[in-house]
């Protein structure tokens, strides 16, 4: 995130921005005041105190209301525009204060493939728990504030981070069901010259396979389509567009819900394994505690 170079002078009268604002919504004083649940008088002077900072008158009395000026008109398309974006920040960050929220950093396709099936059960853990998953963003750093619990193929080797190995993953062939039954009996690498293969960008080559010789010797082998998210790569899979090769964690969900079936006889390759980390300092609330011993028992793994 870029900060800004310049920031706005300390003695920025905050309160009479949040007052003008009010009182241009409303165009009236008065039910601004009770919109902000204050006196009369209180807004007034806060707003007083607004134009006496830029040196500029920015209402007009008109009859029981007010209007803006052509100074208060240009105040208003930046003041109204920046306190809301304010006000949602703030609204963001209010689940870090709740002892009910849990926040945990993990890669997207764990998020989507293992972690949010699971939801339900981890939410039993406690009335009330509400979880935050920050998946957008590769976490290098523990800090409580930010992040309770940390799930990551790069382990986060520390004296104040406790990393243990979680899961193994590796990559397997999928497609949708029709596919899959077409192709049951034919046997690697034979199956490409009867379904199009799926591709992820990063994996041009299905992870080797597609380079071995036997592949390469196969005839009338097709590319179906070439993307660059493996959620994409396993929706289109799903869909029947041909035989993909993704991550198990990944496809766990949709193979337990027959949207894709694996196909054994694709050779599967290994993948990096999953770490679970968290700080080695008093947890920010014991839901931490509780949700570290659910993602290590034998039912919640297996």
């Amino acid at each position: 995130m870029k900060i800004p170079d310049t920031l706005p002078r300390a003695d920025l009268p905050f309160a009479g921005l949040v007052a003008f604002v009010a009182a241009a919504r409303h165009g009236s004083v008065s039910r601004a005041a009770e919109d902000l649940a204050l006196t009369q008088s209180a807004v007034s002077q806060r707003i007083l105190k607004l134009e006496a900072h830029v040196g500029q008158r920015l209402f007009l009395r008109q009859g029981h209301g007010v209007k803006l000026t052509g100074a208060g008109e240009l105040l208003l398309q930046t003041a109204a525009d920046t306190l809301a974006r304010l006000q949602a920040g703030l609204e963001r960050i209010e689940p870090y204060r709740s002892k009910a929220s849990l926040l945990i950093g993990c890669p997207n396709d764990i998020a989507q493939g293992w972690l949010l099936p699971r939801l339900g059960e981890l939410r039993a853990l406690h009335p009330g728990l509400e979880v935050w998953l920050l998946s957008d963003r590769e976490l290098t750093d523990i800090d409580r504030i930010d992040v309770d619990l940390v799930i990551s193929r790069r382990p986060l080797r520390r004296t104040d981070v406790e990393c243990i190995p979680w899961l193994t993953d590796r990559s397997i062939a999928v497609a949708g069901p029709r596919t899959a039954e077409r192709l049951a009996a034919l046997p690697w690498p034979r199956l490409l010259a009867k379904a199009p293969v799926l591709l992820l960008e990063s994996e041009p080559e299905w992870a080797g396979r597609l380079a071995s010789a036997a592949a390469k010797a196969v005839k009338g082998q097709q590319r179906a389509a070439t993307v660059h998210d493996e959620n994409l790569l396993l929706e289109a899979a799903a869909l029947e567009h041909g035989v993909a090769c993704v991550s198990a964690l990944l496809a766990g969900h949709a193979l337990r819900a027959g949207r894709l079936v694996h196909l054994p006889q694709v050779p599967d390759a290994p993948r990096p394994g999953l770490w679970l980390m968290r700080s080695r300092l008093t947890a920010r609330t014991p839901l931490v505690d509780l949700a570290w011993r659910w993602l290590q028992s034998p039912g919640t793994v297996q």
